[in-house]
């Protein structure tokens, strides 16, 4: 790709219709566009014919809301919106590049680099805007500055909330109690809070229970055999556990007399699962209520090897590994961003690999899960990568020696 590409990504589209939005695309040439993951694009093309188009839609509105986004058709009811631009199907590839050339009309004019890196420059413009603001609330948000163009004007705040699992909130001063509510998130709102209860209610009754959404069923949860079952895309998935659920999704009970869950539904460990959803709804947030002074110990180790991990994982499990540390501390020791160890301690307390008590709990709260003591990190290639990573122990002990 050349400095002056069009960078476009895609979502929604199963496995026929990627093949006919391919096609259409082979057919205007690769000078002026070329694919790009969903991070570095500058538009996006959303199939809305997916059975969670709607959501797909909204959620890389409020991740992207400075994007131009190029969809088959408009959901009822979806607001008037300058950088959504509606292209019907069938897809033919005249129809196509001339919505391509509206995205890039939408995009600010620069002298020089890429389209992807024109929100550079821009990070002191984002750095007091809360993480579930709506897009119509961008236009009076304090550091929304009128200006001519409005597509140029709002991507200053797409580096905000462009990350996948750690966002791009900015560290804060954690002696500031209002600061501090700034990095906390409450996981009851989201999906991951109602699979933790489904999965609770699940082990109570013994069978398998299932997730519904407003297009019908779209989890089951099997904790019998540690499995989760969706009839959901992984982007759709997504899409789902990045916003607040808001009553879009609820438990529903099996049939007892069919508990089983139904073929040909793709399947993966429940607890990859739930570490997932944590990370993507915590995107660099701790849960409401924890205490960054609290000493944390890493009382049980995740599987590095298969979870999808944030920035400076390794790092972290292996100083917690070591004896107790605030989060405070942690940064202040490691050096990085308050967002790496944030959205990694929330997936960790998900799961119940930390020792410390991560919440107080408002009065009308039942009581937070209680962590469960795993064993102790002993030798193998992890603890050497650890040690490496680490360097020497402040005790004068060798990095692989445990306290």
């Amino acid at each position: 790709m050349t400095d002056t590409t069009l960078r476009l990504c895609h979502t929604g589209m199963d496995e026929q219709a990627l093949k006919g939005f391919q096609a259409c695309l082979s057919g205007l040439g690769t000078e002026t566009w070329g694919l790009a993951e969903e991070a570095g694009a500058d538009a996006a093309f959303i199939d809305m014919d997916s059975d969670l188009g709607p959501y797909l839609l909204a959620a890389h509105r409020l991740l992207y809301p400075l994007r131009p986004l190029i969809v088959t058709r408009r959901p009822a009811g979806y607001r008037p919106d300058p950088l959504t631009i509606e292209l019907p199907k069938p897809l033919r590839p005249g129809a196509l590049f001339a919505a391509l050339g509206q995205a890039r009309d939408l995009l600010p004019r620069q002298a020089a680099g890429g389209l992807a890196d024109a929100a550079e420059g821009a990070a002191d413009a984002l750095d007091n805007i809360p993480d579930e603001m709506p897009f119509d609330a961008l236009r009076s948000h304090p550091t929304f500055v009128p200006a001519a163009e409005p597509a140029g004007l709002l991507r200053r705040f797409e580096e905000r909330l462009a990350t996948l699992y750690v966002g791009s909130m900015p560290d804060v001063d954690l002696n500031d109690l209002d600061a501090r509510e700034q990095i906390q998130y409450q996981p009851e709102l989201f999906l991951q809070g109602l699979v933790a209860r489904a999965v609770s209610h699940a082990r109570e009754i013994a069978l398998p229970v299932r997730i519904d959404d407003t297009e019908g069923p779209a989890l089951y949860l099997d904790p019998r055999n540690g499995r989760v079952y969706s009839a959901r895309s992984a982007n759709a998935l997504r899409a789902l556990a990045q916003l607040p659920t808001r009553g879009t999704v609820r438990l529903a009970a099996l049939d007892p007399r069919t508990p089983s869950v139904p073929a040909g539904l793709s399947a993966r460990p429940l607890e990859d699962f739930e570490w997932e959803l944590a990370l993507w709804a915590s995107r660099g947030r701790l849960p409401a209520g924890t205490d960054v002074d609290t000493p944390v110990r890493l009382g049980s180790w995740p599987n590095l090897n298969r979870l999808p991990l944030p920035p400076e994982a390794v790092r972290i499990a292996g100083l917690w590994s070591r004896g107790p540390l605030s989060l405070r501390d942690t940064v202040r020791q490691l050096g990085i961003p308050q967002r790496y160890v944030f959205a990694f301690y929330s997936a960790c307390f998900a799961l119940g690999h930390v020792d410390a008590p991560a919440r107080r709990a408002p009065r009308s709260e039942a009581s937070g899960p209680s962590t469960q003591a795993g064993q102790v990190v002993s030798g193998g290639m992890i603890r050497r990568i650890v040690g490496r990573l680490l360097g020497p122990r402040s005790d004068g002990l060798p990095p692989a020696a445990q306290a």
